[in-house]
């Protein structure tokens, strides 16, 4: 029985041969054009093999394909599949100002109106 990340791992790979074939291509002029061997991008899209990050940024970039893109097919194809994968979402890190907290800042305040203020270089 497959892990949820084999699953997942063979799902990505058959969404990124899915991808290669709609764009017309091949597995080995894939390889060729992100400078891999033939072998290791039939091993990913086969699933026998975890495919790496870079792998997936290469493929998508020569497709012209977003990288969440092809993910989230990836992710439609496991439910079709039966089988289930959640991405979970990246989560706002608390030391990220929040939209609300987004104030403008200034260097100083100037008494001196701005079309006067020959010195001051901020909005």
């Amino acid at each position: 029985m497959r892990t949820p990340a084999e699953q997942f791992n063979a799902a990505v790979g058959r969404q990124l041969r899915a991808e290669i074939a709609a764009a017309r291509s091949s597995i080995a002029a894939m390889a060729r054009s992100i400078g891999i061997a033939r072998s290791a991008l039939d091993n990913y899209v086969t699933g026998k093999r975890a495919i790496p990050v870079p792998v997936v940024y290469a493929v998508c970039a020569t497709l012209g394909l977003e990288p969440h893109v092809l993910i989230s097919r990836a992710e439609e194809r496991l439910d079709a599949d039966g089988a289930s994968a959640t991405v979970t979402p990246i989560r706002r890190s608390p030391d990220v100002a929040a939209p609300r907290e987004d104030t403008r800042e200034v260097a100083f305040d100037s008494p001196t109106p701005h079309s006067a203020d020959t010195d001051d270089l901020y909005d």
